[in-house]
């Protein structure tokens, strides 16, 4: 039941008001607003966490108490005062004596009570939450509570999670507008951050200026919605604290939903902070309004979009049973006024896969049906593509039949660290919890005569062949022995993944090439990049949708016939199962339609796979990838980027991971392998950083010029491997295998990097 807001006040009004509500209160409008604009943070204090059964503040001291007294031998002698001091609310007080008594343990203690494991079924308010598009989700709970919902809400995945402690992320999140969490006192699982007692609050303040500054700049430009906070709660005191710091005349709107907040707490939080109490009667007790409140909010935020019937253009024949499929138009997202036709874009609508008829027709397109079947249903398989110039060709004249994916048996992955130690490379690789760890150095000297004389074999001769040879021919005589006899040994776990672990000044070099025997370690087993420089948690882990939505880009190219084909011959594998295809090529490879691809107007998230073959270019400014009327440069992608959570990204043009073959012919110079000079590397970055800051789940780029036929049929074998159930690793690797069987003396299939998650999937084996 809505309480009609009194007719006197306006939402405008620069005096203290309150909603009186008698069950659930009304969203204001212009929160509404806010959130649909993304402009909205949320602020989520610990009675949400509460509401799972987690402790409250004093609980959780109550019950550090007792661990105390149990743990101390002369424990109880401060129980009776401890106790007091929390009933007299000096809460920061007992956990700071708490935490300098119980020492190391204290942290294991409060993993144990607050970090949620416990809570079998989340709160609803929390999914809620998660499905709002608030710009940010700041929490001053230390639980996994928010990213667990989000995971919930997603379909899998993990948001991107900072800190206090994570300012240089914070700040390129905050300029990029993109979404996140923000655990503004600590994440329990990474204990340095953790802010509980008195001292870690006054440093929090006094001793992070960067995280202040950005913090400021997150209230002041922000509108703020306060949800599960009381004012006796030490954190929201802390809060207050900074909005009186950084309170400056406007601020935007500022919302607090509360319960038992008296006329004179409301006018004081007016005054001070700008905030409008939003009051409501918690009549039973358990706060069910809460819930109420932000069901109403996602009501009047997400409306259900209507929706609109596809038309079948008239020149289109009705379908025969048994023909190929139907392409039906689907409504272009903008009108076109000029006398040029709308482009339009197709839907291709096939009810037969399973039958292994129409172009899905091979073993892939049962395997994929196999892979989607739920019941005795068949899958609706769906893409969209410019209309077909001509008949397409048949995925099996280009595309032969592929046997179903081996089980792959998890093994431990290996971890490899590549970083520079006193002027010298040393290798650290680690297998396992249990095997020793294998390290090396390579002296500078030796180093430096290597490099050199690489640099002078390098000649004029800038065939991706030649350097190859050569950088494989450098890492077989100077890298440490014991190392290399390590990666090449064939034991119990030869075959496990190898995840490298290089440090970014070293990062541009192509380490996967590191001799295994007599073949690159690539070629060998799974080898991925981890991403450095960035914590697992800030960058999150993206979810991948039950049902696909790929997109397919093809640039500018001096070989656009084999681009295009390449284009064509993945089009043909994602016909046959159920993704949404969209191809873009031609005239229809714009700046424009690539950004509006890139997000879905309906939905406003990102594609799960983005992938573009094509020309790059590298001005200064940074890489571009060269479409049909102009660059797209890397800030744009990064503006995109920033927005959501890109599970795949494949590129297949040149120097799309790095540039490596121009460092390598800059002359004689004063560098040294593996520490070359600070300026080395100076614009030669390609995509494979974008994919590391932007959290993209797995990135797939070359570090040469691959050749462009032998690259398409890399390419080929790589989504066809994803689209079996292979994990983007293992992918990887068996397009190697099988490019490099067929034509051995190619350099073409080593010369790509992964980045990112090896073990992501396109295609689950088993869909819930």
């Amino acid at each position: 039941m809505w309480l009609r807001e009194l007719p006197a006040l306006d939402w405008q009004e620069a005096s203290a008001w309150t909603i009186v509500a008698v069950m659930t209160p009304k969203p204001p409008g212009f929160l509404v607003r806010h959130i649909q604009q993304k402009r909205c943070v949320v602020f989520v204090g610990a009675g949400l966490s509460a509401g799972a059964g987690l402790p409250t503040w004093k609980e959780l001291l109550l019950r550090g108490i007792q661990e105390l007294v149990g743990s101390l031998p002369k424990g109880e002698v401060h129980q009776q005062e401890l106790s007091d001091l929390v009933k007299w609310g000096k809460l920061l007080e007992v956990a700071d004596f708490c935490k300098e008594k119980l020492g190391s343990a204290y942290h294991q203690f409060l993993s144990e009570q607050v970090r949620g494991d416990q809570v079998q079924k989340l709160p609803p308010t929390h999914d809620v939450l998660m499905r709002l598009p608030f710009s940010a989700w700041v929490t001053t709970n230390y639980d996994k509570l928010l990213e667990r919902a989000y995971s919930q809400v997603k379909g899998g995945g993990s948001p991107k999670t900072l800190t206090h402690k994570d300012t240089e992320a914070l700040g390129r999140l905050l300029f990029d507008g993109g979404p996140f969490i923000l655990k503004a006192h600590g994440d329990i699982d990474r204990p340095e951050t953790v802010v509980l007692t008195s001292r870690d609050y006054s440093e929090i303040i006094h001793a992070n200026p960067a995280f202040n500054e950005i913090f400021s700049g997150l209230l002041l430009t922000k509108a703020l919605l306060f949800v599960g906070y009381s004012l006796s709660d030490p954190d929201f005191r802390l809060l207050m604290d900074r909005q009186l710091t950084h309170f400056k005349g406007f601020v935007p709107e500022r919302y607090a939903l509360m319960t038992g907040v008296g006329e004179v707490e409301q006018d004081v939080l007016w005054r001070t902070a700008r905030i409008r109490v939003i009051s409501y009667d918690n009549a039973s007790g358990k706060h069910a309004e809460v819930l109420d409140f932000l069901k109403a909010l996602e009501a009047e935020v997400l409306p259900k979009p209507a929706l609109e019937p596809f038309m079948v253009p008239s020149e289109s024949a009705p379908p025969q049973s048994g023909s190929s499929p139907v392409l039906e138009s689907m409504p272009s997202r903008q009108s076109s006024p000029a006398p040029t036709p709308a482009a339009q874009s197709w839907h291709v609508t096939s009810h037969n896969v399973a039958a292994g008829s129409g172009p899905g027709s091979s073993v892939l397109g049962s395997r994929v049906a196999e892979l989607f079947l739920q019941g005795d249903e068949e899958p609706e398989v769906s893409s969209s593509a410019p209309p077909p110039r001509g008949p397409v060709p048949q995925p099996a004249a280009h595309v032969p039949a592929a046997a179903p994916a081996p089980v792959v048996v998890p093994l431990t992955p290996h971890r490899l660290h590549i970083e520079p130690v006193e002027g010298r490379i040393q290798l650290r690789l680690i297998r396992g919890d249990t095997a020793p760890v294998v390290q090396g150095t390579v002296p500078t000297r030796r180093g430096d005569e290597a490099w050199l004389s690489l640099k002078e074999d390098e000649g004029d001769e800038a065939t991706a062949a030649h350097s190859l040879a050569l950088t494989q021919g450098l890492l077989q005589r100077d890298m440490p022995r014991e190392v290399l006899a390590a990666l090449e040994a064939q034991d119990a776990s030869a075959q496990a993944p190898l995840v490298l672990h290089i440090d970014p000044v070293l990062d541009r070099f192509p380490w996967e090439l590191l001799p295994a025997g007599s073949e690159p370690v690539s070629l060998m087993r799974r080898v991925s990049r981890a991403p450095m420089g960035i914590p697992a948690q800030v960058r999150g882990t993206p979810a991948v949708r039950s049902s696909p939505r790929i997109l397919l880009i093809e640039g500018m190219s001096r070989d656009g016939s084999l681009r295009r084909r390449e284009l064509e011959r993945l089009h043909a594998l994602y016909a046959a199962g159920p993704f949404s295809c969209t191809v873009l090529q031609g005239s229809e490879a714009t700046f424009r339609h690539a950004m509006e691809a890139l997000r879905a107007e309906q939905t406003d998230e990102l594609p799960d796979l983005v992938h573009y073959t094509g020309e790059l270019i590298l001005p200064g400014s940074g890489p571009c990838l060269l479409l049909r009327d102009g660059p797209l440069p890397v800030g744009a992608l990064r503006s995109v980027l920033s927005q959501g959570r890109l599970p795949f990204l494949v590129m297949n043009t040149p120097s799309s991971a790095y540039e490596y073959l121009p460092f390598l012919k800059q002359g004689r110079r004063a560098l040294r392998l593996p520490l070359p000079g600070p300026d080395a590397f100076d614009q030669r970055e390609g995509f494979m950083e974008l994919a590391v800051q932007q959290g993209v789940g797995a990135f797939v780029g070359a570090f040469s010029w691959p050749d462009v036929s032998v690259g398409a049929d890399f390419m080929v074998q790589l989504h066809r491997a994803l689209l079996m159930g292979q994990p983007i690793g293992d992918a990887v690797l068996q397009a190697r295998r099988e490019v490099h069987a067929k034509l051995p003396d190619d350099p073409t299939p080593l010369l790509y990097v992964l980045s990112g998650d090896g073990a992501l999937q396109l295609v689950r084996s088993q869909r819930k």
